[in-house]
């Protein structure tokens, strides 16, 4: 375990980014200020316990982005030290060890420890609530666990609501297989309950009544699922490519234990092996089939079903150095990591590319030069930043120049425009796109690569930001949008 903290700490501190990475990021930066899931502060449905988690590193730690590291790099090495102990418990001690490896190394889990650390309490999430029912499960002498296991469903929704219900199912099937008791229902339940309603509390509040926080998460996630769920109304071509995500990411990581399934021999190995079986099933489906059918935009949000078929590889390859006599569980270990770190370094497709360093690289290159290009333009004095269908989150423009009007173009003119100023919503007049801020003496254009020449006719360009130098009662045409001065602050 000292050597996978090492590790996690040693690949993941060095390879973070110099800024925010995802939108998300941005939000839950702001979220450090003033935590409001309706002004995406951070997005919905809020997060609460991890927005107090991070408010409470943030006393010690300044940088935001240093912030969501530290607090990834905890649920990380959380994560790796309860999967050890849940394979064990499951196959012994040499699958807990590797279990404990496939997971560290694991390129999606690598990934999100260096980009969206939120998304690392899936993992911790699945294996903890996982040990927790499979202790309910082997010791229904002492009930104490499955309460401890509904309530464990209840802190995880403050961190992951969607995890929390996606893990119910196992906590029904321990209760269903230890006895079905109504009082120890109950009971769970209270605990689920008490537990739960703190966060549902404080995000309601911050939302402003029940109603206003019902609509926000409905209307969030049908925008987030009705471009690729065939449920939510989408094509069944963006719906098949969503299914073909889901199962890439979940086993790109797999491919390192899969060959051996066929030599493992695991019944002869283990003979009750249907228990754990059917226990790891119950775990890995709901997260897989939520990913695969209802929603999975990026490779980290697959890694509670990752984190169980992590468990599921530890069993596999144990089996496998039984049968061939070999008791070397940390050399295995190191080939784990190394050929993880060959997905994660060199990605062999396109979709593996998604949750690798190349992918990482490539934002922070297109983030650190576009941030760094607007802070050279910005040194004479105010400017107003427009933000016009570009690659470079507008999220992280409008965090990182709060001193600027943000305007924020879509490429649809269907969307509606919107405007920034210190972290603020700015109202525009329905007849203009966006506000020049008073006493701008630039307009800088952050527009994507592939811009039409047209539309930057008469610009200057600086390091891939475009720039205007203005007159403050001249308003400024760009695409279909029209921005006009804005009334004195």
């Amino acid at each position: 375990m000292a050597v996978l903290v090492v590790f996690i700490v040693g690949t993941r501190w060095p390879l973070a980014p110099r800024y925010l990475y995802y939108f998300d990021s941005g939000n839950f930066a702001l979220s450090l200020e003033q935590f409001n899931p309706a002004l995406h502060q951070p997005q919905p449905p809020g997060y609460a316990f991890f927005v107090g988690l991070i408010r409470l590193i943030h006393l010690w730690v300044e940088r935001p982005e240093r912030v969501l590291l530290v607090a990834g790099l905890l649920a990380a090495c959380a994560a790796t030290l309860l999967i050890r102990m849940l394979a064990a418990e499951l196959f012994g001690r040499t699958a807990g060890i590797l279990a404990a490896a496939l997971l560290a190394s694991n390129p999606v889990f690598w990934f999100a420890g260096v980009t969206n650390q939120i998304r690392l309490f899936l993992s911790l999430i699945a294996v903890g609530i996982g040990l927790l029912a499979w202790r309910a499960l082997t010791r229904p002498a002492r009930p104490y666990w499955f309460s401890a296991a509904c309530a464990g469903l209840g802190l995880a929704g403050g961190f992951r609501p969607e995890a929390a219900l996606l893990l119910a199912p196992v906590g029904l099937w321990v209760w269903s297989a230890t006895g079905r008791s109504p009082r120890r229902l109950a009971i769970g339940a209270a605990c689920f309950t008490a537990c739960s309603l703190p966060w549902i509390a404080v995000t309601v509040m911050a939302v402003g009544g029940i109603h206003p926080t019902v609509d926000m998460l409905w209307t969030y996630a049908d925008s987030q699922f009705h471009g690729t769920s065939a449920v939510f109304g989408a094509t069944g071509r963006a719906a098949y490519k969503m299914f073909a995500s889901a199962l890439v990411w979940n086993l790109l990581g797999a491919v390192v234990w899969l060959w051996a399934v066929p030599f493992a021999r695991l019944r002869t190995w283990n003979p009750d092996l249907r228990r754990q079986a059917t226990f790891l099933s119950i775990a890995f489906l709901p997260p897989f089939l939520f990913s695969a059918f209802i929603h999975i935009g990026d490779p980290d949000q697959g890694l509670a079903s990752i984190s169980i078929l992590c468990v599921a590889g530890g069993a596999v390859l144990a089996a496998f150095l039984h049968r061939i006599g070999s008791h070397r569980a940390y050399a295995a270990s190191s080939a784990i990591v190394l050929a993880h770190a060959l997905l994660f370094f060199l990605p062999p497709t396109r979709l593996a590319q998604a949750s690798s360093y190349r992918a990482v690289l490539a934002v922070d290159r297109l983030t650190t030069n576009a941030i760094t290009a607007i802070q050279d333009l910005d040194c004479d004095g105010p400017v107003t930043i427009v933000h016009y269908a570009s690659p470079v989150s507008s999220r992280h423009l409008a965090y990182y120049f709060p001193d600027d009007y943000v305007v924020v173009l879509p490429a649809n003119p269907g969307e509606g425009p919107l405007s920034y100023y210190r972290h603020e919503s700015l109202p525009v007049p329905a007849e203009v796109a966006g506000l020049i801020r008073p006493g701008s003496h630039r307009l800088l254009l952050v527009v994507p690569g592939n811009a039409d020449p047209k539309l930057l006719v008469g610009w200057r360009n600086h390091r891939g930001i475009y720039y205007l130098e203005l007159d403050p009662n001249v308003p400024i045409t760009i695409g279909p949008y029209r921005l006009a001065p804005s009334p004195v602050m």
